[in-house]
């Protein structure tokens, strides 16, 4: 058995390696390991039904072991699908916990297979042939229900499915009679067929898989900048709302790039888009973590900073951006310089609203344009008055 975990372990990592499958068409496949689990149960009640009746005709001593190695693999089998269907099913999971579930459940999926197969196998020979029809048909279950369940992780699914059933084939074909070789080829035949329908199967649902996924993306990204848009805004700011524990804050910067239009006006539109790009990548690197930067429009940029523990982060983080972004940039050949504009709002961050946040962003982004301050935070008393005032 150690021998054979290896082998798996090995022919796992080559099929990983092999597949270099997007991320979260990856996460996707594992997801749908743990999906049904009525199969399972169904297979296992099967199994152990099946097992035990067989066992009353006879009084085979290894038949009997492997009954009892059955029930052991199959319990394994449906505590790893249990204990791990709500970590699957999560939407944060990520890669990491995607392989280190695929691997615990592929091993535990494959050694219920082992035992499956030497089970039927033994049976095979030692038991009446009156009951070989109940071994066919616990035999074709089992590969209904590997194609049904596992089929889009073919190193778990292609590999239970011949390490269960293989056995069995072999046996009946050495059997004398014609039922007996008969029972061997179309079990073949049906197996042969099931393997090219489950590697179909997975190249179609790759294909689709990645395909949404890929649509998905590019409705929540920037088409110029890469970075996500107002939808990954929304999104991602109630999601940090709903989770917080109400003692954390939370800060929306709102960043505006002077000197676009006359780098438009003076070296074209597609200058302008580069000066945007290269923007964009000096903010990914400042804004790290749980924060998030978002390409609004034109020139103007949106930063969620959140989990703070006090109003000086906010300050820290608004003048790490401007003096990041008051640079120059190599343009058209050209090296050209910028300024930077923020403005910042802070609230609490349970409860938070984001069309208020943005809208004392921005008032704060005008004040401190209007002051020349380059960095301004919102005060509600304070603009109130200004209003007045001016």
């Amino acid at each position: 058995m150690i021998e054979l975990l290896s082998l798996f372990r090995a022919r796992h990592r080559a099929a990983l390696m092999k597949e270099r499958l997007p991320e979260t068409t990856y996460i996707e496949l594992v997801q749908s390991l743990f999906g049904l689990v009525v199969p399972a149960v169904i297979m296992s009640g099967c199994f152990a039904g099946t097992g035990a009746f067989i066992l009353l005709r006879t009084n085979d001593w290894l038949l009997t072991g492997l009954y009892g190695f059955g029930l052991v693999a199959s319990a394994a089998r449906l505590g790893v699908l249990f204990s791990h269907r709500d970590t699957a099913r999560s939407a944060a999971m990520g890669a990491n916990v995607a392989r280190a579930i695929e691997r615990r459940f592929g091993y535990s999926f494959i050694a219920f297979a082992a035992a499956f197969g030497a089970f039927t196998a033994r049976a095979y020979v030692v038991v009446d042939t009156d009951l070989h029809i109940l071994l066919v048909a616990l035999i074709y279950g089992y590969g209904a229900g590997v194609a049904a369940t596992v089929s889009l992780r073919r190193w778990i699914s292609i590999s239970a499915i011949l390490i269960a059933i293989v056995p069995m084939i072999l046996v009946s074909l050495f059997q004398p009679g014609a039922a007996n070789w008969g029972t061997g080829i179309l079990t073949i035949l049906f197996l042969a067929g099931g393997v090219l329908s489950m590697i179909q199967r997975y190249r179609d649902a790759t294909t689709q898989i990645t395909m949404r996924r890929l649509m998905e993306k590019l409705a929540r990204q920037d088409s110029l900048t890469g970075l996500p848009n107002r939808l990954v805004l929304r999104e991602r700011f109630e999601e940090l709302t709903m989770r917080s524990d109400g003692s954390d804050l939370i800060a929306v910067h709102c960043v505006d790039i002077n000197q676009l239009d006359p780098v438009n006006d003076m070296y074209g539109h597609m200058a302008g888009d580069e000066l945007l790009k290269a923007v964009a990548q000096r903010l990914r690197r400042v804004v790290r973590g749980d924060n998030l930067v978002i390409h609004l429009n034109g020139d103007d940029f949106v930063i969620i900073q959140p989990n703070m523990a006090s109003v000086a982060e906010a300050e820290a983080l608004a003048h790490q951006v401007v003096s990041t972004l008051d640079k120059s940039y190599a343009v058209a050949g050209e090296d050209i310089i910028i300024t930077a504009n923020i403005g910042y709002a802070v609230d609490v961050q349970s409860g938070a609203e984001l069309e208020q946040l943005l809208m004392g962003a921005e008032r704060a982004l005008t004040s401190g344009k209007r002051q020349a301050s380059g960095i301004a935070i919102y005060d509600r008393h304070r603009w109130l008055a200004d209003l007045r005032t001016g």
